[in-house]
């Protein structure tokens, strides 16, 4: 199931996940996840994959806390490197 690329916040606080560029997931994977997990289109999920393979980094999206830190952990748990942060 993938998480909605904004959630309604209570508080207003905005939350980043970001995915990191590894040695060990493959362009494709990364792709695939970002669609599935992430709920991008084909279009922004190719995007952001080529801006984490270039830049290092990507923000894939903003959310309140607990579905920023929920995402996080399953992007983690699929064995991508991912972080949280506020916004």
């Amino acid at each position: 199931m993938a998480l909605r690329h904004t959630s309604p916040v209570s508080s207003g606080e905005r939350w980043q996940v970001v995915l990191h560029n590894d040695d060990v997931n493959s362009f494709m994977l990364v792709h695939h996840i970002l669609r599935t997990v992430c709920g991008h289109d084909d279009a922004q999920a190719r995007a952001k994959a080529v801006e984490i393979h270039h830049a290092g980094r990507s923000v894939v999206g903003e959310y309140d806390s607990a579905d920023a830190e929920a995402l996080t952990v399953r992007l983690v748990r699929l064995g991508l490197r991912a972080t949280f942060g506020r916004a």
